[in-house]
């Protein structure tokens, strides 16, 4: 039934038909367990996510850019309501928080973890091209970058991205959903905006370990998004997500490599992954835990603000312009997401990701520079001040 007045959802629910509402005031006074936030808009996530919690709903949130800026507070508001605040499996932060604590329970020492991007890189030897989101991009050079060997493995794959450089090698939504996973691990990015390797499967390991092991990274318990290379008769990552760890029994290892485990080139590290996620296909389990089992999908919590999803200029943007989330990815044009250490939003701190649809510009900003509250002018939302509310209950840790 379309219910209008709480009046008519109470009817609807009393006579057990499913609701459909415009608002939620309309049906936050019925006895249902668990609110999940799918509208994909910061701001309006904001406000039903604190809304429900108010009215002592479980939220399981997937829209991620809300969390991304005030995740840690919407944690600590429904603890403080007895209720819980958790992401849902389907989407990468929770089943990557899962496959994270499963390998910290067990002991194994983390050397990287993530995801891959959501559309596969697929090389067509025939053509010379590869293939990405529906596009097509001549790629020549291709063929004397496709395998790796130990001497020169880390400028290959540099290589392999400078050729493909036409296509995204990672995009807003993929650091949106790594700083989730940043504030609910303690793990944190190599750097402010990823290395985003282009890499086939077999060679996460090799790559993403530690320089001194033969790898990109400067130490371990980095968060990395990766981008799968492979032709187009070889599974796809399907966006799935992955945990490198530390190979300490080598007799072990081999025993696993032997049955098709994915180890390093040198043997010194193994990737244990999930090639897939599915959606909202998966949600219901992460439903069933919040309210039947009292958990929180994945095992982990966003309870301190550690990261923050910031913005840098890729172009000129001058004083007067309005920016403007736009397009599924949720991007604004002209800007490139990066990851770095949370601050509260005062003096000339960076500017989080998802307060900045609807800014005014209010002075010019040059290509490179990060947006900072000195650059725009932030307009009134639920989100910001929710992240008021944030700074304010986490300054003590500052």
């Amino acid at each position: 039934m379309v219910c209008h007045s709480r009046e008519e959802a109470e009817s609807a629910w009393a006579k057990g038909h499913f609701i459909a509402t415009a608002a939620f005031e309309t049906v936050e006074s019925l006895p249902f367990d668990i609110l999940v936030e799918s509208t994909g808009i910061p701001d309006v996530g904001a406000r039903y996510a604190e809304s429900a919690i108010l009215a002592g709903k479980h939220v399981g949130i997937a829209t991620k850019e809300t969390e991304s800026v005030v995740g840690p507070y919407l944690t600590r508001l429904a603890k403080q309501q007895g209720v819980l605040f958790t992401p849902l499996d389907g989407d990468q932060p929770s089943l990557l928080i899962g496959l994270v604590t499963w390998a910290e329970t067990l002991g194994f020492e983390i050397v990287s973890a993530g995801k891959s991007s959501e559309y596969d890189f697929v090389w067509d030897e025939a053509s010379a091209t590869v293939s990405c989101n529906g596009a097509e991009y001549a790629a020549a050079d291709m063929a004397s970058l496709w395998y790796l060997d130990e001497a020169n493995s880390c400028e290959t794959v540099r290589a392999r991205g400078d050729v493909l450089s036409a296509i995204p090698q990672i995009s807003v939504p993929d650091l949106c959903e790594m700083v989730n996973v940043a504030n609910a691990t303690g793990l944190a990015p190599d750097l402010p905006e990823f290395h985003a390797l282009v890499l086939r499967t077999a060679e996460v390991p090799t790559l993403l370990d530690t320089e001194s092991r033969g790898g990109v990274l400067k130490g371990n318990r980095r968060l990395e998004v990766f981008n799968c290379l492979r032709r187009p008769d070889e599974l796809s990552f399907a966006g799935g997500v992955f945990v490198v760890v530390r190979c300490e029994d080598p007799h072990v290892w081999q025993i696993l490599r032997g049955k098709g485990h994915v180890l390093s080139q040198s043997g010194n590290s193994a990737m244990v992954y999930l090639p897939r996620h599915l959606l909202g296909l998966e949600a219901p389990i992460s439903l069933l835990d919040v309210v039947l089992n009292g958990l929180t999908s994945g095992g982990g919590e966003a309870t301190t603000p550690r990261f923050d999803l910031t913005a840098r200029a890729t172009s000129a943007i001058t004083a007067g312009e309005l920016l403007e989330m736009k397009g599924h990815h949720r991007h604004i044009e002209g800007l490139r997401p990066e990851i770095h250490s949370a601050k509260a939003l005062a003096g000339s701190a960076n500017v989080p990701f998802y307060l900045l649809p609807g800014a005014k510009v209010i002075r010019d900003i040059a290509p490179g520079q990060p947006i900072t509250l000195a650059d725009v002018e932030l307009p009134n939302s639920k989100l910001k001040e929710l992240r008021l509310k944030q700074d304010a209950l986490f300054a003590d840790q500052a």
